[in-house]
């Protein structure tokens, strides 16, 4: 899965649940995907816009 495609996911499944803290929707979209990220992750992903290349690395 590439970047711009986990942010889309990672933003759909916010919309879906607005309010929701990062670690939450990180263990959402592990039930769903099974990729583990972190809530630091999640939170980093949908706050920078797409071409953040220092954290692509670690993901």
């Amino acid at each position: 899965m590439n970047r711009p495609e986990l942010r889309r996911q990672l933003q759909a499944l916010a919309r879906r649940h607005p309010g929701a803290h990062p670690y939450t929707l990180a263990l959402r979209f592990q039930a769903q995907t099974g990729r583990i990220l972190s809530g630091q992750q999640v939170k980093q992903l949908l706050a920078k816009p797409g071409n953040c290349r220092d954290q692509a690395a670690k993901l």
